[in-house]
């Protein structure tokens, strides 16, 4: 479903948005839906609220350390155990 904002204000808002999920609210504070923004250049995934750029340094920092799912699962495990 689209909706259209007619209100540029409101729209201009919107568009300024990056990264997270937003929250759409009434005059009253009741929640009405969350806005995700559009992928913009350099920002394939702006839930994640990081840009390309830097998705693929921390992709390809030789520091960092990845663990597998059977791992992350493990340390679960242990950390109820204790």
């Amino acid at each position: 479903m689209s909706v259209t904002i007619p209100d540029p204000t409101s729209a201009a808002i919107l568009a300024r948005t990056t990264g997270v999920e937003v929250e759409l609210r009434d005059a009253d504070g009741q929640l009405l839906g969350r806005f995700t923004p559009a992928p913009r250049p350099g920002m394939m995934f702006p839930e994640l609220g990081v840009t390309d750029e830097e998705m693929d340094r921390r992709l390809n920092d030789p520091n960092a350390k990845w663990v597998t799912g059977e791992e992350v699962m493990a340390r679960l495990r242990a950390l109820r155990e204790a």
